[in-house]
């Protein structure tokens, strides 16, 4: 069963000495709002997935953007790693760097495994190993699969985070031209779309890399506003980012050309049509603001309303509940354009940005033993007990696992390797 979510950890670890300049509560909010949509898209759209004989009007499963959320959160990587990765390459750094990823991700993705096999013990050994060292994917690597855990398959979304850390080093290092990486990752996208005999693996890869090669970008090379813009239509903005996700204009301008794909990559060429909103959002937020960005939100307002004007035109808007959905999430986006919100009330939500990355990773384990074990079933009474008990289970576990477990492993960490310093000069002959 593939997923759309994906999950970024957040940068906690890294804010202690750059929580000024590199912490932001109203991204922290956007990130916590994002991580709602992600567990909504499971429990709300998949099929019976927490309740085995019930399921709520497929309406519901359209008030999320899971899809896209996993793109949205790739921007969101690529700008935080780029905003904490300030002083210049050394190993020092490079090794300063992975520890602190490391710190970050292992102990809560190894309880989030546990949890999984917990959720489904028949899972093979093999599997889980693999999952352990981030290996997973849904698609095939030339001829050897290895799928996500099948107890906790948004895992997926780890093994291209993995990458991407890993390859930022080579980036940092040699200091390429930013423009060269997307002309790559660009062209191995088209051609992973064009070509079904490209491994499909490679073509994933490239296209999640140029959305957090963005929020690199953004990071690295556009420099925040003195003073934010003081329009902001936030709501306007995430009912684009709703529509676009339903919509999935890309997919559809190609299969409409007859160029489709069946065995496109789960992270394909035409997920970039979600790019220019997922910079909006992140812009306006930050205060990052860069010539053309007037353009850019034009833009982000054409490709859902051309989308609807055809579908209009051919009298297909009730065809489907996500056209009809997609559709009200354009016609309320442009409405209340003019409505301006302040990007403090994302403030709101920055406790569940602060406790996402636990979140997104128990949330799925958690509602499968719920799906198994819970008693009572097969009603709307039931089904909302049920949401209302693994939403309660899901925050508080992850409230221990971010907010004591975490800063605990931190700590010790830290004073580990105080003593190996302090050893070191010590006795310098051993080091």
């Amino acid at each position: 069963m593939k997923i759309h979510a994906k999950m970024e950890p957040d940068n906690r670890s890294d804010r202690s000495s750059e929580k000024n300049s590199s912490y932001d509560s109203n991204l922290e909010g956007i990130r916590g709002l994002a991580a709602l949509s992600v567990a909504s898209f499971h429990v709300l759209f998949l099929k019976n997935f927490l309740d085995p004989t019930y399921h709520p009007n497929i309406y519901f499963g359209y008030l999320q953007a899971g899809r896209s959320a996993v793109l949205l959160f790739f921007v969101l990587s690529g700008y935080v790693i780029g905003l904490t990765t300030t002083k210049e390459f050394s190993i020092q750094q490079a090794h300063n760097y992975i520890l602190r990823r490391a710190i970050r991700i292992l102990p809560i993705y190894v309880i989030a495994i546990c949890f999984a096999v917990l959720a489904e013990p028949k899972e093979k050994l093999n599997i889980v190993l693999g999952n352990l060292f981030f290996l997973q994917n849904f698609d095939k690597y030339f001829d050897f699969s290895l799928e996500p855990i099948a107890g906790n398959a948004a895992v997926w979304s780890l093994n291209y985070e993995i990458i991407y850390y890993l390859v930022f080093i080579l980036v940092w290092w040699l200091r390429p031209k930013i423009l060269d990486l997307f002309l790559g990752a660009l062209l191995i996208s088209v051609i992973g779309w064009f070509v079904p005999l490209f491994p499909q693996f490679i073509s994933g890869y490239a296209t999640g890399w140029i959305f957090w090669l963005s929020g690199l970008l953004l990071a690295w090379k556009v420099q925040p506003s003195s003073h934010k813009e003081s329009f902001f239509p936030l709501i306007s903005y995430i009912l684009l980012f709703h529509a676009t996700d339903h919509f999935a204009t890309g997919k559809w301008i190609l299969n409409t050309l007859c160029f489709p794909n069946p065995v496109a990559s789960f992270v394909n060429f035409p997920e970039l049509t979600t790019l220019p909103i997922c910079i909006l959002i992140i812009c306006e937020i930050t205060g990052r603001y860069f010539y053309g960005f007037n353009y850019l939100r034009l833009l982000c307002f054409l490709l859902p309303i051309f989308h609807l004007s055809v579908i209009i035109w051919q009298g297909g808007v009730l065809q489907e509940p996500k056209l009809v959905a997609a559709s009200l999430f354009t016609i309320l986006a442009i409405l209340l354009f003019k409505y301006n919100t302040s990007v403090n009330i994302l403030k709101k939500m920055s406790f569940m940005g602060s406790i996402s990355y636990a979140f997104y990773l128990l949330h799925m384990p958690i509602a499968i033993l719920m799906h198994k074990y819970f008693p009572w079933q097969g009603t709307v009474l039931t089904f909302s007990l049920g949401l209302l008990i693994w939403l309660v289970i899901a925050i508080s576990l992850s409230s221990f696992l971010e907010l004591v477990i975490q800063p605990k492993v931190k700590f010790y960490f830290r004073e580990w390797r105080i003593n190996n310093k302090e050893q070191e000069i010590k006795n310098p002959e051993m080091s």
